[in-house]
């Protein structure tokens, strides 16, 4: 077992730190994160009116932009920064789901096999070196529930509130574990259950009050309205919540085995925030979703295994050191080659090579020759050359689908030239805005990446 433990951890490492050390966009949103960071460097607003340009919708609360933006300063419009944090709160859940082990007191194994799902588990790979919001929103939110689960009295709900509100200011859909130490506190003690829920509440009422008035309104378009109204697809739902269980069938009928018992009385904060992570994972089919959503479960399940480990009978002890190699040796991947590419778009899972680095080369030396004004899909290529970003294409073809957006400012500048450069990596502007750049814009340039993309370049003609 801690051979293969070894591997994932080292596999992972090398992953990370490929994608640290990559300069350029990996992944659609992390443009925009790194824009998100760099306003308010400057003190600029993140909620603003979409009818007018910038036209880039900050679905997120502020917390992991804020604490970014506190770098910027020092590092530039780099994405370095943003990785790392995600990457050290990858290295901060391990740490918590090691240490849940341990306080379960069943030996060592049950600690090394739990940080060796979290290190094996593919989404985990694919996801946790990006400049994204999941990470650190995660670690807040396991945080909360490991709280609420070993420390005792006030401390217990003080802490895990506080973690709670973190996590919930970095992502709001980590809600999952808030729900859960709530139940579980109420269960135990109303009182303990109300103490948390005013903990909690108030100061995010509070805050969310004052940064919706602050911005006129357009903070719950942006983080509330604009998310909550995505469409579920039931199959992209399935499909996806399906592959989760199926590479992790082991893990998770042994979680789910220790859960029949577990979850009859008052059950844990642990034992609450299982079911309850794998029936929010549905969200998975919001077409506008990936395979982070599939991250909370999988920590969840983390956390639960050392206690289905302990519940062993002892007639049945081997089972556990079996099943959790197995399970370690069913995960194994290797980058760029085998075992990465689950339900994986675009680039998502794959480790950066010199291949990437010369293509992103290419269009940041592009966008710095560029002597107009210009849309980059991929947003980094902008930021990182102290250019502003106008627009982003997949939340405004998004909002028009819902009738809250107008095109027309957008295809009117497109029209009239006030662009004269275009880079394209993912196709999902609007329609008629489609339809706009293929009258009035000339590919000059294709750039097809190892990873699946191809970067189009296109200039404007009268």
């Amino acid at each position: 077992m801690v051979a293969l433990v070894a591997l994932h951890v080292g596999v992972l490492a090398y992953h990370l730190a490929m994608e640290i050390a990559f300069p350029y966009d990996l992944n659609y949103g992390e443009g925009y994160v790194l824009n998100d960071a760099v306003r308010l460097a400057r003190g600029e607003p993140l909620y603003v009116d979409l009818q007018q340009f910038p036209m880039v919708r900050s679905p997120y609360p502020p917390l992991y932009p804020l604490v970014w933006s506190w770098l910027v300063h020092l590092t530039g419009p780099v994405f370095s920064p943003g990785r790392v944090l995600s990457a050290l709160s990858t290295g901060g859940i391990a740490a918590l789901v090691g240490w849940n082990a341990l306080r379960v007191r069943s030996g060592i194994w049950p600690a090394v096999a739990a940080v060796g799902l979290v290190a094996a588990s593919p989404f985990v790979y694919q996801w946790s070196g990006y400049a994204r919001v999941d990470m650190l929103a995660l670690l807040f939110a396991a945080g909360g529930v490991v709280a609420a689960q070993w420390l005792g009295g006030r401390r217990a709900v003080v802490t895990a509130a506080l973690l709670c509100g973190l996590a919930l200011w970095t992502k709001q859909t980590t809600v999952t574990a808030a729900l859960a130490v709530g139940l579980a506190f109420t269960l135990r003690s109303w009182r303990s259950g109300a103490a948390f829920a005013a903990l909690l509440a108030i100061p995010s009422a509070v805050i969310g009050v004052w940064l919706n008035a602050a911005s006129g309104g357009e903070f719950a378009h942006h983080v509330l309205v604009g998310n909550a109204s995505n469409p579920i697809l039931p199959l992209r739902a399935a499909i996806y919540v399906g592959t989760l269980v199926f590479l992790h069938l082991l893990a998770f009928i042994a979680g789910f085995w220790w859960l029949r018992r577990a979850m009859i009385g008052r059950p844990s904060p642990v034992a609450l925030y299982l079911p309850i992570a794998l029936l929010a994972s549905f969200s998975a089919g919001n077409g506008g979703s990936s395979v982070n959503y599939l991250i909370e479960p999988l920590l969840a399940l983390a956390l639960v295994l050392p206690f289905a480990w302990r519940a062993l009978p002892q007639a049945s002890a081997v089972a556990g050191p079996m099943l959790a190699v197995t399970q370690l040796a069913l995960l194994v991947h290797w980058p760029n080659a085998f075992g990465t590419g689950y339900l994986a778009e675009s680039a998502i899972g794959r480790t950066p090579t010199a291949a990437d680095l010369a293509i992103g080369a290419r269009l940041d030396n592009l966008v710095r020759a560029e002597p107009g004004e210009l849309i980059a899909e991929p947003a980094g290529f902008a930021v990182r050359n102290d250019r502003p970003v106008y627009v982003q294409p997949i939340d405004l073809r998004a909002e028009q689908l819902r009738g809250r957006w107008q095109s027309e400012p957008l295809t009117e500048a497109l029209s009239n030239g006030r662009f004269s450069e275009l880079i394209t990596a993912y196709n999902l502007f609007p329609a008629d805005a489609e339809r706009t750049i293929a009258l009035h814009f000339t590919l000059t340039e294709s750039l097809p990446s190892p990873d699946g993309l191809n970067f189009a370049v296109y200039h404007y003609h009268p």
